[in-house]
């Protein structure tokens, strides 16, 4: 085994008798590494699927949530667009603010609504 010269006839028993546990063992962690792989994407999943809960739960937690109406205007008032835009413009515009506000939430709409500098 440690030279380069092929095995003599009598050796070739013994080495396929060595190398037939090897084979065996070989086979048996090679079932093993397939069952952790699959624990291993199981757990990943779950991972991710707790860290999807998590981060929509935190959102609660938002400073935004927190923010007083006035505050939540007083932004608002500053996404129109300037006068040489024109106004008429985009009073219909749906794509463009105030209207797009509206579509964030419903705290969001209640608000741009109730803002008649937006309109």
């Amino acid at each position: 085994m440690t030279t380069n010269e092929p095995p003599q006839e009598a050796e070739h028993a013994f080495i396929r008798a060595v190398m037939s546990p090897t084979d065996a063992r070989l086979a048996d962690v090679e079932k093993e590494i397939l069952g952790l792989r699959r624990r291993l994407q199981q757990l990943e999943d779950e991972r991710a699927s707790l860290s999807k809960y998590r981060a929509q739960n935190n959102a609660v937690f938002s400073p935004l949530r927190r923010m007083p109406p006035e505050i939540l205007a007083e932004i608002f008032s500053w996404m129109l667009p300037s006068s040489r835009e024109g106004l008429d413009r985009r009073k219909f515009d749906t794509n463009n603010s105030p209207w797009v506000l509206t579509h964030i939430s419903s705290r969001w709409r209640a608000v741009a609504l109730s803002t008649s500098a937006l309109w």
